[in-house]
């Protein structure tokens, strides 16, 4: 399999265990160091912590519908980065209006010792204006 590959089965995996709902899946495509950089919160880091971090903010709350796709990958020895655009809807499980976003991102990916890639760090924001702009 090309690193291309690998990379894109990672991104698609990503995708299909946010969209189920699969905290366990989707964790299992970070590293254990792994550091998330959400727009307007602290850095998150590590697995646990990101783990708390996305089950209150996302997992719990909402049914997930996410979608994002690499405009650029580049690939140098055993890391890697990619960046593209995202959109996701977040439905409340609770009820009420749906939450609609787009922005873009830059990720970084570290190879395993298997050769598969796994998301070491993770930057992200928003295209829509923050309010009252």
């Amino acid at each position: 399999m090309s690193d291309l590959e690998a990379i894109n089965g990672l991104r698609e995996e990503y995708i299909a265990t946010a969209n189920a709902g699969d905290v366990d899946g989707w964790l299992a495509t970070l590293t254990d160091d792994a550091v998330f950089m959400p727009p307007n919160e602290p850095a998150v880091t590590g697995k646990e912590a990101i783990r708390s971090w996305v089950v209150k903010s996302f997992f719990d709350p909402f049914d997930i519908q996410l979608s994002l796709s690499h405009e650029e990958v580049e690939v140098a020895g055993d890391w890697a980065f990619v960046q593209g655009p995202f959109s996701y809807s977040l439905t409340p499980k609770a009820g009420g209006e749906v939450i609609e976003e787009s922005g873009k991102f830059i990720d970084i990916l570290k190879r395993q010792s298997d050769g598969s890639f796994k998301y070491a760090r993770a930057i992200w924001n928003s295209d829509n204006p923050l309010p009252g702009q």
